[in-house]
This record gives structure tokens, sequence and C-alpha cells, in this order.
């Protein structure tokens, strides 16, 4: 008897051991497929978030991630992509960086709904999308730059053709709706990608401030120099102009001497030094000043 027994628990270990299991985290969602010796592979489940689910020898599991993710286009270590290069309307190039939030369509109708029409169509040519670790793998990242990277390019550089490139750099409103346009037109641009199919939801596009070449800005910089130099001669010139307003009302009073002596004496009295300024004393009211004559020449 407990020989049986013995051979039972080492039959069960090894009907255990050979089989195959599954277990999704959070942000996980998985499709079972039927790919035994004695049958062909053909769908069998979806497993949801947080479950665990195991079958028999040679079944398949494919995972892949549900949730909000990201596409990063600024060019960091771990940024998705570089920024794009764009051509304005007055064919001047401009790099654009930015971060996408999107989701992949993981809904689990009875039959596998959209994700199984992804998996499919798409998700076994770049399989393992989801290493053992719960990460996402190279090769989930080549198929967003593909199946995302390449329209959201196609959607700036078409969406940068309609404005100037100082427009984009200096105008918020031009930037905000360069952004807001790409926005809705970001779901049919993936999806005509993608054959039509909705497998990527939930856009959400945010742009960093296109940035033109060096020389541009350092042209836009000296400009700016300029008009302020000349904005300082425009207004210097006016207080010039104003000036010669008052003198030619003081001319028209006192007459052309009457003004010099009017000019001298105002120097005198504000303490601007001049040759030949006579000495001012004060004179207290009531007090008896005594004058001398002037030599007799």
């Amino acid at each position: 008897m407990r020989r049986w027994n013995s051979t039972v628990v080492v039959v069960a270990a090894l009907l255990l051991a050979g089989c195959t299991t599954v277990s999704t985290e959070s942000d996980q969602v998985a499709l079972h497929y039927d790919a035994g010796s004695f049958s062909s592979t053909t769908y069998q489940e979806c497993v949801t978030q947080n479950n665990r689910a195991w079958d028999g020898l040679g079944e398949k599991y494919y995972t892949y991630p549900a949730g909000q993710r990201n596409f990063d286009f600024t060019g960091s270590d771990d940024s998705e992509s570089a920024p794009y290069t764009v051509v304005s309307k007055d064919n001047q190039e401009m790099t654009v960086a930015g971060g996408l939030t999107f989701h992949l369509d993981t809904g689990c109708e009875p039959d596998g709904g959209m994700l199984r029409r992804f998996h499919e169509d798409i998700g076994l040519k770049f399989q393992p999308v989801i290493d053992e670790d719960g990460k996402t793998t190279g090769t989930w990242l080549e198929m967003l730059r593909f199946y995302i990277g390449h329209p959201l390019s196609r959607a700036l550089a078409a969406e940068a053709q309609k404005y100037d490139w100082m427009a984009l750099y200096n105008d918020p409103e031009t930037r905000t709706r360069f952004e807001t346009d790409i926005n809705a037109n970001l779901s049919a641009a993936v999806s005509a990608t993608t054959g039509g199919k909705g497998y990527f939801v939930d856009f959400n596009l945010t742009l960093q401030k296109p940035q033109p070449r060096k020389e541009l800005v350092d042209g836009l910089a000296a400009a700016q120099v300029a008009i302020t130099q000349r904005q300082a001669v425009i207004e210097q010139n006016a207080t010039v102009d104003e000036k010669l307003k008052q003198i030619k009302k003081l001319v028209d009073v006192l007459g052309p001497d009457g003004y010099v002596i009017y000019e001298v004496m105002q120097q005198c009295l504000t303490g601007e030094t001049r040759a030949g300024c006579p000495t001012f004393l004060p004179v207290p009211n009531g007090a008896n000043v005594n004058i001398p004559a002037p030599a007799a020449t």
C-alpha cells in the first residue's frame, strides 16, 4: 500500500513538473493556447490581471502589458526614441521631443477580443514581449517603434508644414494648436498602420517646445538686440525733440540773447560750474547791504 501511494506521489509530481503555468501581475494579461503534442494550436482563454493558471504539457501562454504604457521620444537613455526631425512651412528643420501615453486594448471577451486579434495579427511576430522579470522586452520596443513611432513621426512632419518656424518656437498658442491637432488625428494615423484595427487606444501626446537649428536661435537673439538698440535710439531722439520744443518756446519769450543768459544762469544755479559764473550771497530780508561802486576806468 505504501509502495502504491509513493508511485502516485511520484507520478503526480512529474505531471505537475510538466505543467505549463502563468501568473499575471496587476499590469499584465495573458492569452492561453492549446499547443499540446496531440492537438492543433487553438485559442483557449484569456487570463486577466492578478490571476494564475496551469495546464498540461506543451500549452502556451502569451503575456502582454495592460494599463497605461509610454512612448518617450526625448532621446534620454531610457527613452523609446530620439526626438523627431520636422520641416516647417518656411523650410526650416526643427526637432520635436515629447512623450506619448496609450493603452493596448486588452479587453478579455470570451473569444479573446481585440487582444487575441492583435496577438495573432502582430504580437506573434514580436514574442516574447514580457520577460521573466515582468518587464517589456526589446521586441516589444521594436513593435512600438514600427506601429506607433512611424505614424507619430509622419503626423508631426505633416502638421509642422502648416506653420513657420518662429511661430512653432515662439508662439504658445501655435504650439498648443500644433499639439492638439496631432492628438486629434494620431489614433487614425496609428490605425492606418495596423490595417484599420484599433489595437492601440487612449492616446495622449505631450510635446516639448520645438527646437530650430542653433544658427536660427542665434540669429533671432541678434535681431532682438538690434531691435532693442533701435528702440533706444528712437527714445533718445524723442527726448531731444522734446527738449528742442522747450528751447523754442523760451527763445520766443526771452529772445535769443535772453535765452543764452537764462541757460547760463540755470547752469550756475544748479551747480554745473562754468567760467564766469557770478558769486551769489544770501541776503536776509531787511538787511543793509553796501555794494561798492565799480572802479573808474
